[in-house]
């Protein structure tokens, strides 16, 4: 059995409680076709970077297992034909991380890259410089 994991966006007017239950229902399919969910999790509602059938917003969930192929390709048809799930999303994975979710990864990712920001280029293609204790890699940077 391979490790997969599968995250899946649900429609806007869905409650957290149906998302949570229809997370359920695909982790027992899973469980009922000799797969292990490992971990199953509901991440929240969120705003999408573009509409997606309508929708501008949607529930997040993410569900880690192990699995067969033939379990794998049968949940990825069910879910393209559930009406609730606008999209998703399975991944064959070599170990799973051990991080809160896929979504607080995303967020820190984003917080680390933002305080590393030395600066930005103008029209002349000269970096402008934002603090003094930068000046060192601005220069490596323009000297490129």
């Amino acid at each position: 059995m391979n490790l997969y994991e599968n995250i899946f966006i649900g429609r806007q007017d869905l409650s957290q409680q149906q998302m949570e239950a229809l997370g359920v229902n695909l982790g027992l399919f899973v469980t009922q076709h000799d797969g292990e969910v490992v971990r199953s999790e509901y991440c929240g509602f969120r705003n999408l970077s573009y509409p997606i059938k309508k929708n501008h917003k949607g529930h997040y969930y993410i569900i880690q297992m192990k699995a067969d192929g033939k379990t794998v390709a049968e949940l990825n048809r069910i879910m393209k034909i559930n009406e609730d799930i606008i999209r998703h999303l399975i991944v064959k994975v070599d170990a799973f991380e051990d991080r809160e979710n896929l979504i607080t990864q995303a967020k820190t990712y984003t917080d680390e890259f933002a305080q590393k920001d030395t600066g930005y280029r103008n029209s002349d293609n000269k970096t402008i410089v934002k603090d003094e204790s930068d000046v060192e890699l601005a220069e490596e940077v323009a000297g490129e």
